[in-house]
């Protein structure tokens, strides 16, 4: 389902369907006539922007204003100065008795939202510092990367999403990244071309609300990628990306095509971006090359503390992750901040050269 137009021909359905312009086709190795193929035929139960259910289908595109990036709405420009290019993401305050005092921490938007009431959990800073046991002077950014089911709520949201992200600027979020809605290989492309705009107008959104947003500028073929480059550089009000090398992008058969086409988009942009990334640290050099500034957002360190391992340094080369019991109700506040800072400094000496604060020029 992997498409590649270099090594297999276009659907014959494709140069005839109405969102050629768009979508650009699809060249894959399963044969079929065009991508209605991959629709489910369960229209009365399936939630995918597909013409198969005609009334969903329209009010779908209605949403979001069609698939045309155009007609996003523009943006005031707004900047981001992080504090720190490796970023601790905290999940919790479970099991610490004390805050971190980290310059900088990462929360994941779902865990802010209650979105059965429409609402924030937090009324206050000081209340949403004392959740998760963070210093409330440190810098909070919120990424939006998740499952399906915890970034899917806030579309539902609709007009909501205005107030609350106004809420979040007053909790002083210093930036967030865009929710990064799915692209799947498996189901009709009008669906991937709703999930590119969706991405797109939720940008505008934090943007206009006064936070600094990175785009999630994810896609399924070279025509996606194409489409993010032109909307890219027509905008000067991006200044971030964001990236996840955790799932499809991460896999070994394609993450090479979507470093390729990142590169590209910081190359086409025609000024210095950064980008926000989340997963496979290795990627972290080569991305350094092309963008002004690549921030990391670590979750090993977190995960394996409330899995009580504490890293320990092999030939200061790599690290190892020792069994490291506590005892019934112990607080693990020594053991995590004593991770953060193990693997902060394994990340800065293996992908950063030793300085995880040097901005390199795109």
């Amino acid at each position: 389902m992997t498409d590649d137009p270099e090594r297999y021909s276009m659907a014959l359905g494709c140069p005839t369907c109405p969102h050629k312009e768009i979508c650009g086709g699809l060249s894959i190795s399963d044969p079929m006539v065009d991508c209605i193929e991959l629709c489910c035929a369960s229209p009365d139960t399936c939630t995918r922007v597909c013409r198969s259910n005609p009334q969903r289908f329209v009010a779908q595109v209605r949403e979001v204003g069609g698939f045309d990036l155009g007609t996003v709405d523009r943006t005031e420009s707004l900047s981001a100065t992080l504090v720190n290019d490796i970023i601790p993401l905290v999940y919790h305050g479970g099991r610490r008795g004390r805050p971190l005092t980290q310059g900088i921490f990462a929360l994941r938007l779902s865990d802010l939202i209650d979105f059965r009431g429409g609402e924030l959990r937090f009324r206050t800073r000081g209340d949403l510092c004392r959740a998760f046991q963070v210093d409330s002077s440190g810098q909070i950014i919120l990424s939006g990367v998740n499952h399906d089911h915890l970034i899917e709520p806030w579309w539902t949201l609709g007009d909501a999403r205005r107030r609350l992200i106004e809420g979040l600027r007053m909790l002083g979020i210093a930036a967030v990244t865009a929710p990064n809605f799915s692209l799947v290989l498996d189901n009709p492309r009008t669906d991937d071309l709703h999930a590119i705009k969706r991405i797109a107008i939720t940008f505008a959104e934090f943007q206009q609300g006064g936070i600094p947003c990175a785009l999630h500028s994810h896609g399924r073929t070279s025509h996606d990628f194409e489409r993010w480059r032109k909307f890219i550089a027509e905008r000067e009000e991006i200044s971030m990306l964001s990236y996840e090398f955790i799932t499809g992008p991460g896999t070994a058969l394609r993450k090479h095509f979507h470093l390729t086409e990142l590169a590209k988009l910081a190359q086409g942009a025609g000024r210095g971006l950064d980008i926000i990334i989340r997963g496979d640290p290795h990627v972290i050099p080569f991305l350094r090359n092309h963008f002004r500034r690549v921030i990391y957002i670590d979750t090993t360190a977190f995960i394996k503390t409330m899995k009580r391992q504490r890293a320990e340094r092999s030939y200061n080369s790599r690290l190892e992750w020792i069994a490291s019991p506590t005892a019934i109700g112990e607080d693990v506040d020594t053991l995590h901040s004593h991770n953060i800072s193990e693997q902060t400094a394994f990340l800065r000496s293996s992908y950063y050269g030793g300085d995880a604060n040097v901005a390199k020029a795109a």
